[in-house]
């Protein structure tokens, strides 16, 4: 598999759905100064408190668990901190976090913590409803990168895309791949009985996605 196809495998798992006004209400109303219960390794204080909130809109709280109360931040922060085999994807990932502080607007007039769930939902909207076509075209500018001075030759809107597609891409794996979701959501078999080669999901899970 060639670098351009490992980087759109990593983000395009699945679509970003806006939030609706309920949910925005409903985080809205949660929106304070906070501390984080977690230390990122890779990211900043500041940067790991945006990305919480993006991923608590990606898969936000219902009656099931969401990603944030997940640790899904903190998985995402160690994996590419300490699991991707080159070191230039950690680079690519920290970059692209200061340029989304930078698409926030956070300035030495607006800290992280003045930043709406609305501006949030209006970031991963503008990103990850792109057309197709458009999507190709920045992961054709990002596999560009080779060393850490390209970065420098990529479109802003690249790297911004690139970034919040891995989050999403992370967000969900880190979500299904959880012990609370893989056992009380997921269809559960850790170890595998029968083989039926030809029937429906539905039938075979209850339309549930398997967890391993």
């Amino acid at each position: 598999m060639n670098r351009r196809e490992a980087l759109k495998n990593i983000g395009i798992s699945a679509g970003y759905i806006a939030a609706t006004p309920t949910i925005l209400s409903l985080l809205q109303s949660c929106q304070k100064e906070y501390v984080m219960d977690w230390t990122p390794e890779l990211l900043s204080i500041d940067e790991g408190k945006a990305l919480e909130q993006i991923v608590d809109l990606i898969i936000p709280e219902t009656d099931i668990p969401g990603a944030k109360s997940l640790h899904v931040p903190m998985f995402i922060d160690r994996y590419i901190n300490n699991a991707l085999e080159e070191e230039e994807e950690a680079q690519l990932f920290k970059y692209g976090a200061s340029i989304i502080m930078k698409e926030l607007g956070i300035n030495e007039k607006k800290n992280i913590d003045d930043v709406t769930i609305e501006e949030y939902d209006q970031l991963l909207s503008k990103y990850l409803k792109l057309p197709k076509e458009k999507q190709e075209e920045y992961w054709e500018e990002v596999s560009e990168i080779k060393t850490p001075e390209d970065l420098n030759t990529i479109s802003q809107e690249a790297i911004s895309f690139s970034f919040l597609s891995s989050v999403r891409g992370l967000s969900i794996y880190g979500f299904k791949t959880s012990r609370d979701i893989a056992e009380n959501v997921l269809n559960y078999l850790p170890v595998p009985g029968e083989y039926i080669g030809c029937d429906s999901v539905q039938n075979l899970t209850g339309g549930k996605d398997w967890a391993l």
